[in-house]
C-alpha cells in the first residue's frame, strides 16, 4: 500500500527542516508570523522486490538553461511490529519526461536510513540521499544510447555516475543511477513523478520524505553579434556592396532572459554587385550591358539536435565514434541557404548618329533584359531543395512624328 501525505514542523512532532531552508516569514496587523514549510511523505508498506510506488504532477517547463536537478531525500523504517530496512535496499526516484511510459529519464537514489530522534539537519537529510544530477549527465547518457547500436532505445537503460552500464534491480548503496528510455526531452518536461522502488530482495516497508526539487546553477554566459557593410565604387564602371553578420548562441538584448536568447549560431554573408560591361566597348558602338551579380549565404547550426531537442549538437558529435555518422548528423541539424542571382536589365543600343531618321526597325529600338535566380537550401527536414528560375523579356519603344491637322 501506499499513503501520501504532507510532513512538517507544525503537523510532524520530530520534523526537522532541511539544512540552508528557512520558513518564511510575514507581518500581518503588526505580527511577524512564520508560515509552514512542508514536505511530501510517501509511506509503503510490504512492498514486493522490484516493485515500486508513486505519485506525479502535469506540469511544463524547459530546463535546458539549468546544470542541476536537486533535491533533498529522507527515509526512515516504519515502527513495529514492521521490519527494519537496511541501507540501500529502498531507493527514491525521480521520472522526468514527456509522458509515463515510453518517453522519460529515470534517476534513482539508493536510500541511506535515518535516525528518527536527531535534531540535526545533517543526520535528517544525510548527504548521501541528497539528489544532485548534473543535466548535462543526462544529454551524455541520450547520445550513448543513440550512438551505440547494442543498446535498445524502446528499453529502460540504465547507467551509473560514470557513465557505465548497470542493472536497474540490485541493491546498492554507491551512488545514483540514470534511466533513458525512448526519446525523452529535459527540454519539455510534461510530466515529473516522485517514487519509491524496492531494489532489494525481500519485502519491506518505509517511509521517505521529498523536499526542495529545485533547478540551480543557471546557465547565464552571453553571446556577441557582429555586423560588417561596406560599399565600392569604381566611378560608373561597377559598384559593389556586401554584408556580413554573425551572431553566437547566448546572445540577446539586455531586457531579455536567459530563455530568451538565441539557442543558435549564426554566419550570413550578402553580396552584390553591378558592372556596367558596356564601358569596355568602344563609345562610338553605344552599347549599354549592365550585369549584376548577386551571392548570399546563411548558415544557422542550432545549440540543440533538432531531433532530440534537449541534447547539445556539440555533445552528440564528441559521442558519435563513426566520422561519417558524425557528417551526417552535423549537416542534418544545420540550416543552409545559398542565393546566387545574374541579371542583365536594359541591354539596350543607343543612338550615335543624331542625324540619320529613325526607322522602327532600328535596333535602337528594343531593349533586352533577362535574369536567372538560384536558390539552394537544406534544413532538418529538407535533405536538399534546388530552386531555379530564368525571367526573360524584351520592350520595343518607337515614336512615330505626330501628323498635325488643322481646320
Amino acid at each position: 500500500t501506499l499513503e501520501v501525505a504532507a510532513v512538517s514542523e507544525e503537523q510532524t512532532s520530530y520534523y526537522v527542516t532541511p539544512p540552508g531552508v528557512y520558513r518564511e516569514e510575514m507581518i500581518n496587523n503588526n505580527q511577524r508570523i512564520r508560515e509552514d514549510e512542508q514536505s511530501l511523505s510517501l509511506k509503503v508498506k510490504g512492498l514486493a522486490p522490484g516493485d515500486s510506488r508513486g505519485v506525479y504532477k502535469n506540469f511544463q517547463v524547459d530546463m535546458r538553461q539549468y546544470k542541476n536537478l536537486e533535491m533533498f531525500l529522507h527515509a526512515e523504517s516504519l515502527p513495529a511490529p514492521s521490519s527494519p530496512i537496511s541501507n540501500g535496499e529502498l531507493s527514491a526516484f525521480v521520472r522526468i519526461g514527456t509522458d509515463f511510459t515510453d518517453n522519460f529519464y529515470q534517476v534513482e537514489i539508493p536510500l541511506q536510513v535515518t535516525n528518527q530522534t536527531s535534531s540535526d539537519p545533517r543526520v535528517v537529510w544525510p548527504e548521501a540521499n541528497d539528489l544532485l544530477l548534473p543535466l548535462d549527465l543526462l544529454q551524455k547518457i541520450k547520445s550513448t544510447v543513440i550512438g551505440n547500436s547494442t543498446y535498445n532505445r524502446q528499453d529502460l537503460n540504465f547507467f551509473n555516475e560514470n557513465l557505465q552500464p548497470v542493472s536497474g534491480n540490485t541493491t546498492t548503496t554507491n551512488g545514483m543511477r540514470i534511466g533513458i528510455k525512448g526519446n525523452p526531452s529535459f527540454g519539455n518536461i510534461r510530466i515529473v513523478m516522485l517514487g519509491l522502488k524496492n531494489t532489494g530482495d525481500r519485502e519491506i516497508g518505509g517511509e521517505v520524505w521529498f523536499n526542495e526539487l529545485r533547478l540551480s546553477d543557471m546557465k547565464n554566459q552571453g553571446g556577441w553579434a557582429a555586423v560588417v557593410n561596406m560599399d565600392t565604387n569604381f566611378a560608373d564602371f561597377a559598384s559593389i556592396s556586401a554584408t556580413g553578420r554573425r551572431s553566437t548562441v547566448g546572445f540577446g538584448s539586455i531586457e531579455q532572459g536567459p530563455n530568451q536568447r538565441s539557442r543558435e549560431d549564426v554566419k550570413q554573408y550578402d553580396v552584390v554587385t553591378n558592372v556596367n560591361v558596356g564601358q569596355l566597348l568602344p563609345k562610338k558602338w553605344g552599347v549599354k550591358i549592365p550585369v549584376s551579380y548577386s551571392r548570399g549565404e546563411e548558415l544557422i547550426t542550432p545549440q540543440y539536435d533538432p531531433e532530440f531537442l534537449d541534447l547539445e549538437l556539440e555533445t552528440l558529435l564528441d559521442n558519435t565514434n563513426n566520422q561519417a555518422r558524425k557528417d551526417e548528423l552535423k549537416e542534418r541539424a544545420e540550416d543552409y541557404t545559398l542565393r546566387q542571382s545574374v541579371s542583365v536589365i536594359g541591354l539596350r543600343k543607343e543612338r550615335t548618329n543624331q542625324d540619320r531618321k529613325a526607322q522602327p526597325y532600328d535596333v535602337e529600338n528594343f531593349s533586352i533584359s533577362g535574369a536567372y535566380n538560384q536558390e539552394d537550401h537544406r534544413d532538418f527536414e529538407i535533405e536538399e531543395a534546388l530552386d531555379q528560375n530564368v525571367n526573360l523579356g524584351a520592350t520595343y519603344d518607337y515614336s512615330f512624328r505626330p501628323k498635325k491637322i488643322e481646320p
